[in-house]
């Protein structure tokens, strides 16, 4: 032992030296600790967004593919939305009636309202899994229009998080048929021969004349179409122009049939003329019968006009009796799903 003025000095070392390591250990033991605890959260952390970040891309691509489905495709069976069973259908709104040669598909105005009266039976399982809940509403870009709510966000809605998918499609608004058009405009620039040949010319050739833009000859347009009693039930039948005032001051139209052919001339207006009970009368009793639209013009290319015989479903109101509906109007198609 080492005494210096009474002093112990190699019991003090051993005792400072002690709590010397007795210090640092328990200091890196509580680094340690917090390094750890801090690395546990991080994990936590990035175990949880990576949750959250598949769960967002998984609903997102049921979205995708769910939008996919209902504007691309006709449904299965393709008339799915006249049937009253519905247990084997898959819905799809494309619309088999129209003819409109586009990049983009035209929906049914009819599927539409089908899916809306049973929406959570056709979209359960059938589009959108039973864990997640959605809405739709198209909405025209002609603010004119209402919007389409086939299933609206609940009052109660509470979620953290929703996708929404939102696509531009052609939706055939008022539900309208074009049984005949008379495409002038076209035909002056394209010199087509406008018409078909009419019952007419068969037996009075000097009176029932083709019009002839190009040389500038008065003369027939003459178109034939098909009507039942079904479409006269659900249909309301007009006579309508483009532009809807005609300049036209020799302009006339007629309607009739082979059978009952007419000299019964009438002129435009600046308005659509329901004629359901000019084509009711020629229908008579018959469960089916080809009518005829004739148009007489003066072949004035400054005057020309466009004539269609347009169906708008029954009851449909005057104010909305418009050539620019006879087109499927452009909309927003949106599709929102959450948990």
């Amino acid at each position: 032992m080492i005494w210096i003025n009474g002093i112990n000095w190699v019991k003090m070392l051993v005792d400072k030296g002690g709590m010397v390591f007795s210090v640092d250990l328990m200091m890196s033991i509580i680094i340690i600790t917090v390094v750890l605890g801090v690395s546990a959260d991080a994990m936590d952390m990035i175990g949880s967004k990576m949750d959250d970040a598949y769960h967002e891309a998984s609903m997102e691509r049921i979205a995708r593919a769910s939008a996919d489905m209902l504007i691309k495709t006709k449904g299965s069976p393709e008339d799915w939305e006249e049937g009253a069973d519905l247990r084997d259908v898959t819905p799809g709104l494309v619309d088999t009636a129209s003819n409109l040669k586009s990049t983009s598909n035209v929906l049914s105005m009819s599927k539409i309202n089908c899916l809306k009266e049973n929406y959570d039976e056709l979209m359960t399982d059938r589009v959108i899994p039973r864990y997640y809940k959605s809405s739709l509403v198209i909405y025209p870009e002609d603010s004119s229009l209402k919007p389409i709510i086939v299933k609206d966000i609940p009052e109660n809605y509470n979620s953290s998080g929703i996708i929404v998918e939102n696509r531009t499609v052609l939706c055939n608004y008022y539900n309208t048929s074009i049984l005949v058009f008379v495409n002038a405009m076209d035909s002056l620039w394209e010199q087509k021969q406008l018409g078909d040949k009419c019952p007419h010319r068969g037996f009075e050739e000097e009176e029932h004349l083709e019009v002839d833009y190009k040389n500038q000859r008065s003369g027939w347009a003459c178109y034939a179409f098909k009507v039942t009693p079904v479409l006269l039930q659900s249909t309301d039948l007009y006579v309508m122009t483009d532009p809807a005032g005609v300049d036209d001051s020799k302009a006339l139209w007629m309607i009739d049939r082979p059978e009952q052919r007419t000299e019964e001339y009438h002129t435009f207006q600046n308005n659509p003329i329901l004629v359901n009970n000019l084509v009711e009368e020629l229908v008579a009793n018959d469960t089916e019968a080809i009518l005829w639209l004739h148009v007489y013009s003066s072949g004035n290319k400054n005057n020309v006009f466009n004539t269609y015989l347009a169906g708008f479903p029954k009851g449909t109101d005057p104010e909305n009796i418009k050539f620019q509906y006879l087109n499927p109007q452009p909309c927003y198609f949106v599709l929102k799903i959450w948990t």
